[in-house]
């Protein structure tokens, strides 16, 4: 039972990874690469910084920078390679 939770858990991660990986190769076009690296007009609201979208990216990947994983990306099979080895929260 545990398996099946698991892996219920596991694939939404894996899509956002490979999806991250799409979007910074630029396979998409221009205009999707502004999420993640578009910068946002006006003043941010007072409290916690929010969490943003590749906040999990780089969490999940292990990797510490958004040019580290570019450049990761840019390769497929070390970007299909980072995918594969996924890192949850518990280190697994």
């Amino acid at each position: 039972m545990a398996d099946i939770s698991e892996r219920l858990l596991q694939q939404p991660m894996e899509r956002k990874l490979r999806y991250a990986g799409h979007i910074m190769r630029g396979s998409s076009g221009p205009l999707l690469q502004l999420s993640p690296e578009g910068k946002i007009e006006g003043k941010r609201g007072q409290g916690r910084p929010r969490r943003i979208w590749m906040d999990d990216v780089k969490e999940w990947s292990g990797l510490t920078s958004y040019g580290d994983m570019k450049r990761k990306a840019e390769n497929r099979e070390e970007s299909r390679d980072m995918v594969a080895n996924l890192q949850t929260k518990d280190g697994t």
